[in-house]
């Protein structure tokens, strides 16, 4: 048998036999507690530990559970409960819909209510399997042969997902002899997956698994109602355009119809803010604080000013303000060791000034507010006076705005909190959703490299701190929202395609957020493009493609 060069981590190279699996290399020549088992990287790629290697090549462990290594936890437990599925239910289609609760909200297709000893035999099998410890195996076939083997079983969401890929080849997984297709590696066999819980919600179950840190712990169980009925509305939606995967948008785009599902789309936008705004013109003597709070690329800003054309066309006076220019002088912001100044913390912003400058607002009299110069980091008195009467509302946007410790010196019955965040419907097929979390990415990714000066391997490399960030300091509070806005617009991956394939593609190889750019690479290889010319210049698209009508 042929003798290979690896090289694991910093360790030297070693000589191998060509044929080993990437876990076997492990196994022999590092202790398991040096990484963890579920994905690694071999030539700057993510990678399944059960691949073979034949030619030489570099293979990096990975030690900490993160959004990578999440991912890839997630993805086999949902392998293994579709695997449940296909053999417990055959004549009934299961359905991956949605993330909610630290987890994924499945269901089956006929909508006829899962029945609780139901979710106790899925339980029942899923421990078997993950008992028996079965390996997963990747495979990896051109595409033209993945589509005759889905045809062959009758997967049509598939295989209408593969028709329109840009690939030549796939990488499948193999359990027990079936086969399954992922966007992205899994663990190598079902005896990793040892730590989860499926709870009965709604006509489903929610299959809940750790969150980023610890491998082997669930965190406390948070009914996300408000969540809940935001995602009821996105497949409404989705219904409504006739469009619930990625493959219904390809079809669009190839057959032109895709005028009238941007259309539509922006539509159903506009009636929702319209909506919005009717409910804060309901109590004119209240909810004269009017908080817009969500994740990073949600689109906040341009919804702040779409609401306040629907709140002017009520006849109310609006007031825009950011909570971005209340920030803390540089110098009073601790700095985290070779991480920089973190402006994502709630202490980094100057609450006594913020709360006295509202007070004074609501009670009629004029504020300064100040205008922060990042370039600086201070903050430098403001030109423009801003004075109230007892009509005006004011939309004031920010990251913290439904965090109640903003602005705990204002009386709760004066504030009107909305959550925003692009809560994508649309699946791949029926086991694999779209993340809204990638949504987030990639809009942040385009919006960078056309507008902040960021390559996308800047963003990459920021991200991870965004994102630990937005899970303490937003998605914390967002229960709290009065109301929730689902920023996603069906057809934006593929206006989006383009710009983020540009920006994606320029990630040098041995960069170490070249693995990410990849996997985003290839989500964007199962969509078709989409030309911007007939996007409105008010869409919240706009904001990071470019071209809106709005001052940022």
């Amino acid at each position: 048998m042929n003798q290979i060069n690896i090289k694991i981590n910093e360790l030297p190279e070693i000589t191998v036999k060509s044929g080993e699996t990437i876990r076997e290399l492990l196994r022999v020549n590092l202790s398991e507690k040096a990484y963890l088992p579920f994905l690694t990287i071999k030539n700057d790629l993510f990678a399944s530990l059960n691949e073979t290697v034949r030619t030489d090549c570099s293979i990096s462990t990975l030690n900490r559970f993160y959004e990578s290594e999440r991912r890839t936890y997630e993805n086999t437990a949902i392998l293994i409960l579709s695997f449940v599925a296909r053999h417990s239910f055959p004549k009934r289609r299961f359905v991956v819909k949605h993330s909610i609760c630290d987890g994924v909200y499945c269901e089956f297709m006929d909508e006829i209510p899962i029945k609780v000893e139901e979710i106790d035999f899925f339980r029942q099998e899923f421990a078997k399997i993950v008992a028996e410890n079965t390996p997963i195996r990747p495979i990896v076939w051109t595409i033209s042969d993945a589509i005759h083997h889905f045809a062959s079983h009758q997967k049509e969401d598939t295989i209408h997902l593969l028709n329109h890929c840009s690939a030549n080849f796939v990488t499948l997984y193999d359990l027990h002899g079936e086969m399954f297709w992922f966007p992205n590696p899994l663990a190598p066999e079902t005896g990793l997956i040892r730590c989860y819980e499926l709870l009965p919600y709604d006509i489903g179950f929610v299959l809940r698994v750790p969150v980023e840190g610890n491998p082997n712990r669930l965190h406390t169980y948070r009914d996300q109602s408000k969540l809940g009925e935001i995602f009821h509305e996105a497949h409404d939606w989705g219904r409504i355009l006739e469009l619930s995967y990625a493959s219904d948008l390809n079809k669009s785009i190839a057959e032109n119809a895709i005028s009238d599902v941007i259309k539509i789309a922006e539509a159903l936008h506009e009636k929702k803010i319209a909506s919005i705004a009717d409910q804060i013109d309901k109590n004119p003597e209240q909810a004269r604080l009017v908080f817009v709070a969500g994740p990073s690329s949600s689109g906040k800003t341009t919804f702040m000013k779409r609401l306040y054309v629907q709140l002017r066309v009520l006849g109310r006076k609006v007031i825009t303000l950011s909570i971005d220019n209340y920030f803390k002088d540089r110098c009073e912001l601790k700095e985290e060791p070779g991480k920089g100044v973190n402006f994502e913390i709630l202490e980094a912003i100057d609450l006594k000034l913020l709360n006295e400058h509202l007070q004074r607002l609501l009670s009629g009299k004029p504020v300064t507010p100040p205008v922060y110069d990042f370039l600086t980091g201070k903050k430098v008195a403001g030109r423009v006076e801003i004075k109230a009467d007892e009509n005006t509302i004011f939309i004031i946007e920010g990251i913290h705005g439904i965090n109640p410790n903003l602005t705990s010196e204002i009386d709760d019955r004066m504030k009107f909190k909305i959550y925003i965040s692009p809560l994508t419907h649309l699946n791949f097929d029926d086991t694999n959703r779209i993340p809204t979390h990638d949504t987030r990415l990639i809009r942040r990714i385009v919006r960078d490299a056309k507008f902040r000066g960021y390559s996308a391997a800047d963003t990459i490399h920021m991200w991870k701190k965004v994102a630990e960030g937005e899970k303490r300091y937003i998605f914390t509070y967002q229960g709290q929202a009065n109301v929730m806005f689902n920023s996603s617009l069906v057809y934006e991956i593929g206006a989006l395609k383009t710009p983020a394939e540009l920006a994606l593609k320029k990630v040098l190889i041995h960069d170490k957020s070249y693995p990410e750019a990849d996997r985003l690479l290839h989500f964007l290889s199962y969509f078709l493009p989409i030309e911007d010319d007939e996007i409105p210049p008010t869409s919240i698209l706009r904001e990071f493609i470019g071209k809106s009508s709005f001052v940022y």
